[in-house]
């Protein structure tokens, strides 16, 4: 039996009833352990979860805007969580800057898996990942169709960095590089500060990562609206507001295969996987899954 079904046969009685009793991830892990022991490590845990929380068919449900974990019932819908982590309004520079990533990218017509935005920088998973769906057609309840083979999908990896100094710009880079190993392509989106381009490019030939200089400082961006209305905005107004921010690109991602291996070895990345697979052995992706599915 694998860890989804068992975890779909113990959560049922390990869960609160309701959001408002709801438990979050680090106690819901302590239960599982009691059941399961230590046979699977906190990473295989927390992925696991994040995929079912987006599964309908499943018993796991996620508090919406917030944090916690509860058992679904059979009202319950899934729904988009707290898409910037624990700052549901997304005040923050940084938050911002996250949204206006997604923004480049699911405006042009890929779909973006966004992780939760942590109080570190991760080097297990990068801020983003875009994927390029097989051919396909919208119909008229707003999802995607897909006409094309699933053997199609194309992965980017992506990292947000501030150029603060050279030296968390160097660190940015290979924290992209690291982060984007399995994927087909890996970029790292850098807002101005202190970048040495000449370095960047130079790595970017060598390692064939993608470069990409968004020109939003923070008196810019204190002057934006905030991360969740930059995320809802219609697509046309997305791309009226990037519009206005001017950008570089140093380097384009060099294209290669993609590595099953290098993912294994980084559980971080499963929940995207399993996301896509999902979404392909359907033939269909729902709207807000194009948009955004969130760890």
């Amino acid at each position: 039996m694998g860890l989804r079904e068992k975890l779909d046969e113990i959560l049922p009685a390990l869960l609160p009833e309701n959001a408002e009793s709801a438990i979050k991830g680090k106690e819901l892990i302590a239960r599982v352990r009691e059941v399961l022991g230590d046979e699977y490590s906190d990473h295989s845990l927390r992925s696991q979860f994040s995929f079912m929380v987006l599964d309908a068919d499943s018993c796991l449900a996620r508090v919406e805007n917030g944090q916690g974990y509860y058992l679904r019932t059979e009202g319950d819908e899934p729904n988009l969580q707290n898409v910037f982590g624990g700052n549901a309004e997304g005040e923050t520079s940084l938050h911002k800057a996250m949204a206006l990533a997604v923004r480049l990218y699911d405006t042009a017509g890929q779909g973006v898996f966004v992780y939760p935005v942590e109080g570190d920088e991760s080097w297990g998973h990068p801020d983003l990942v875009a994927v390029q769906w097989p051919a396909g057609a919208w119909d008229e309840e707003g999802a995607y169709i897909m006409e094309g083979d699933a053997e199609e999908l194309s992965f980017r990896a992506i990292c947000v960095g501030f150029a603060e100094d050279e030296d968390s710009c160097r660190q940015a880079f290979f924290r992209a590089l690291a982060c984007g190993q399995w994927a087909q392509e890996c970029e790292l989106l850098i807002l101005p500060g202190a970048a040495n381009e000449d370095e960047l490019t130079d790595l970017a030939t060598r390692y064939g990562v993608g470069i990409r200089c968004l020109d939003a400082d923070e008196e810019a961006l204190a002057e934006m609206p905030r991360a969740d209305e930059i995320f809802r905005l219609s697509t046309d107004e997305a791309r009226t507001l990037l519009a206005t921010l001017p950008q570089t690109t140093l380097a384009r991602p060099r294209h290669r295969a993609l590595s099953a291996r290098a993912a294994a070895a980084m559980p971080d990345t499963a929940v995207v996987l399993q996301w896509a697979r999902g979404c392909t052995s359907r033939g269909r992706v729902e709207s807000f899954e194009h948009r955004v599915a969130v760890n």
